[in-house]
C-alpha cells in the first residue's frame, strides 16, 4: 500500500510536529507557576531595618521579607503620639494588625488597594502586615502628630534607608 503523502512532504511535517510539542511544554508549564511574574521587591527593603526596636526613635519602620509587608510605628517616651497615613498599591492587600491598642484602627478600601491607619503610640510598637499579591507598585504616606513624616524618621529595609520624600513610592 502506498502512502498519500509524498516522503519529500513527511519530513518536514513530523519536524514541525515535533516543533509545535516543544512550544506546548513551556506554555503548560507557566500555566503551573503562579500568576505573580513581576519578581521579588528589591534588595534594598528586605528585611528589618537595624535599628528598629520597641521604643526606639520615633517614626515608621517599612520592609519586607517573605511572608510580606511590615509596618510599625514606635517613639522613646510613654506619652502619647499619634502615627497615621495611607498605603495604595496597585494590586489587592490583605492586612493584619500587630500590637494595636484600644483607639488604634485600620480600614482597607473596597477593592483592598487603599489601606489607611490611625495609631496612638505610646512608645512600644503598632503595626500592620501587609500582603500584596502581585502588586509591582506601592505609594507610602506617613504622619506623625498631623504633620508629614520627616524623610529622617522613615527606615526602609535593613540598611534603614531613608526616602527622597514623604509620600513616596516603591517600585519593583
Amino acid at each position: 500500500m502506498r502512502s498519500r503523502w509524498p516522503r519529500r512532504l513527511l519530513a518536514p511535517l513530523l519536524g514541525l510536529s515535533v516543533l509545535g510539542a516543544t512550544f506546548l511544554i513551556p506554555a503548560a508549564t507557566f500555566a503551573a507557576t503562579p500568576a505573580c511574574a513581576a519578581g521579588p521587591w528589591p534588595a534594598s527593603v528586605q528585611g528589618a531595618p537595624a535599628t528598629y526596636k520597641s521604643g526606639g526613635r520615633a517614626g515608621d519602620y517599612i520592609w519586607h521579607t517573605s511572608t510580606g509587608w511590615h509596618l510599625r510605628v514606635t517613639h522613646v517616651t510613654t506619652s502619647k503620639l499619634a502615627f497615621a497615613g495611607k498605603i495604595v498599591a496597585n494590586a489587592p492587600m490583605s492586612v493584619a494588625p500587630v500590637r494595636l491598642e484600644k483607639g488604634d484602627v485600620f480600614a482597607l478600601s473596597a477593592d483592598k488597594k487603599t489601606l489607611t491607619y490611625r495609631f496612638a503610640n505610646y512608645g512600644n510598637v503598632d503595626g500592620l502586615d501587609i500582603k500584596t499579591a502581585c502588586a509591582t507598585r506601592l505609594w507610602i504616606k506617613g504622619t506623625m502628630s498631623g504633620s508629614a513624616l520627616p524623610i529622617g524618621r522613615i527606615w526602609i529595609g535593613r540598611a534603614g534607608h531613608h526616602p527622597l520624600q514623604n509620600p513616596f513610592v516603591i517600585i519593583r
